[in-house]
């Protein structure tokens, strides 16, 4: 008798094109992904580095059977969906520095810097190691911005 196996979702490959700040010639990046949702989402992540949003074209799927692009998802609703990925990320303070607004990340690393911190196995030559004291110092200047 034959085992069932869980089959994955198919992926698709989805393009999108964007303009950046004043350019005039669009930038294109591609994905492979499982809905046009989850590109949205992993071309935002793609963008959070970025000091201006992207200006979104138009968002295409690959369409092999006809070997074209098909355009997926309104301009407008994509737009929104980046902006609210990318405000869930970060958020800029009035003096222009970015301040993470999830914490949990950098809290769970902190723990994990300080428990090797004080643990003897880390130690060098009797010593904590100081390597994770930086770490430890650098989060905590994180956090407090």
């Amino acid at each position: 008798m034959k085992k069932k196996r869980y089959s994955e979702p198919e992926q698709t490959q989805y393009r999108i094109r964007h303009l950046l700040g004043d350019d005039v010639i669009p930038v294109k990046k591609y994905f492979m992904a499982t809905s046009s949702e989850q590109a949205l989402e992993m071309f935002a992540y793609s963008c959070c580095d970025l000091q201006t949003t992207p200006e979104l074209l138009d968002l295409a799927k690959w369409n092999r059977w006809a070997n074209e692009w098909d355009f997926e998802v309104p301009k407008e609703v994509a737009q929104q969906k980046i902006q609210s990925v990318l405000d869930e990320q970060e958020t800029t303070n009035l003096d222009g520095t970015k301040t993470v607004t999830n914490n949990s990340k950098l809290l769970n690393e902190l723990e994990i810097n300080e428990t090797k911190y004080n643990d003897p196995y880390y130690f060098i030559r009797g010593k904590p190691n100081p390597k994770y004291k930086r770490e430890i110092d650098r989060i905590n200047q994180m956090i407090n911005k």
